[in-house]
């Protein structure tokens, strides 16, 4: 087959496969499954190389803004010609083996405020194409499903009309009951994409979830400053009397101020709350962004607080967090680099008022920063958010990819 000639694509089995004469075979390019929900892994796998050709392989994707993310890399195949993205590359975009790390490590070609923004559609795709020698000798295409492609509904919720503001998601099949969350995003406010995001894939999952504003939103406070936790209390009746939820497993989870939050919601109220997921949380009540004031109140009063990022040891014990209160598994995550706050040192305070308590799991993230979440596992972020917290760009997204695993594990053992 001469070079040049247009690429014959079919799909075996449950991968798609294309292919293209090199001159000493046939190369193909193999993904696996070829269709997946985004937060899941797939196998790219490569044949009919000849022996140690050096191919280079490039993954790209074009998100709802129109921007373009790329990534590259250069591999070497083995001696029989084969090749698996779960290699070490000679040179590209990461280091290290990865075998996801060409959907990961994509870049854009224009400035991008957060990351990859994920079309308003059923999927995307991921396009793969091999180079030997600057020839194409191979292309492939890996679907990835978005929530809205898994039958994932949603119904967004406004104080005038409900009482809170938000978006609840509910998993295609509500006829069966299972654990439900309370999801809320940090200093940002509002109800931003990647906290849409997280709860929407949660409910892929299976999992009802209610994305959260609690401040910068139609109806409520702009900006961090008393927000009184009966809010989050409505929230939560919402939720548990939502189709498909298990009204005896509630749990929280935010990150960062909502990491706070989450503990402080679950403290307040064990009657509802069965579990806690708490991302880069402080251990003590917070000042308000901006305010004197209390971040938070109850009952009318301001919580009492500590002044922001001191330690637990030099504030007013009446400002911590009771996490002794707290029902049902804890999940407390951390990076080590973080320097928008010290969430290990916090998250090291919280489990010393939480002595022999076996339901307490820690995730301690050695080269991640402050923004260690799992709303967006395998897909690209911009370097400069990754890394604005403090942390590796490999070591933030490695922990959002094993942060996410964790809490599928814990939401399947409740």
């Amino acid at each position: 087959m001469a070079w040049g000639r247009a690429l014959v694509a079919a799909v075996l089995g449950a991968g798609l496969v294309a292919c293209v004469d090199v001159g000493d075979g046939n190369a193909t390019m193999t993904v696996s499954p070829a269709v997946a929900p985004m937060d899941q892994p797939v196998t790219v796998r490569m044949t009919g190389l000849g022996a140690g050709r050096v191919t280079t392989v490039t993954a790209s994707a074009t998100d709802a803004t129109g921007t373009r993310w790329s990534a590259r890399a250069e591999y070497r195949a083995g001696r029989d010609g084969t090749l698996d993205l779960g290699a070490v590359p000679m040179s590209g975009a990461y280091q290290g083996s990865d075998p996801m790390g060409l959907f990961l490590f994509m870049s854009p070609d224009r400035p991008a405020r957060f990351g990859f923004e994920v079309p308003p559609a059923a999927s995307y795709d991921v396009a793969l194409e091999a180079q030997v020698g600057g020839r194409t000798v191979a292309t492939a295409r890996a679907t990835r499903q978005l929530p809205s492609g898994l039958g994932v509904t949603k119904k967004d919720l406004t104080v005038a009309a409900d009482g809170v503001f938000g978006t609840l998601f509910r998993p295609k099949d509500t006829s069966t009951r299972k654990p439900a969350l309370l999801v809320f995003g940090g200093s940002e406010g509002g109800v931003v994409l990647p906290v849409l995001l997280k709860a929407a894939m949660l409910a892929a999952h299976g999992y009802p979830a209610l994305a959260l504003a609690y401040f910068a939103a139609p109806g409520l406070p702009e900006r961090l400053d008393r927000i009184p936790l009966e809010y989050f209390r409505k929230a939560l009746t919402i939720l548990r009397d939502q189709p498909g939820v298990d009204p005896a497993h509630l749990l929280v989870t935010g990150g960062s101020f909502g990491g706070e939050a989450s503990l402080l919601v679950a403290a307040t109220y064990p009657d509802l709350v069965d579990g806690v997921i708490a991302e880069v949380p402080n251990s003590y009540v917070d000042h308000g962004i901006g305010t004197t004031n209390s971040a938070w109140t109850l009952n009318g009063r301001d919580l009492p607080y500590g002044i922001f990022g001191i330690p637990a040891s030099d504030v007013d014990p009446r400002a911590y967090i009771p996490v002794a209160r707290i029902r049902g598994p804890i999940l407390l995550a951390c990076g080590m680099l973080d320097t928008s706050w010290p969430s290990c040192r916090n998250v090291d305070d919280v489990t010393a008022r939480l002595p022999g308590r076996a339901d307490v799991t820690v995730a301690r993230y050695a080269d991640a920063g402050h923004y260690v979440s799992a709303f967006r596992p395998y897909t690209p972020t911009t370097d400069a958010v990754l890394t604005s917290g403090g942390g590796t760009v490999a070591g933030t997204l490695a922990a959002n990819v094993d942060l996410h695993r964790k809490i599928l594990a814990l939401l399947a053992r409740q």
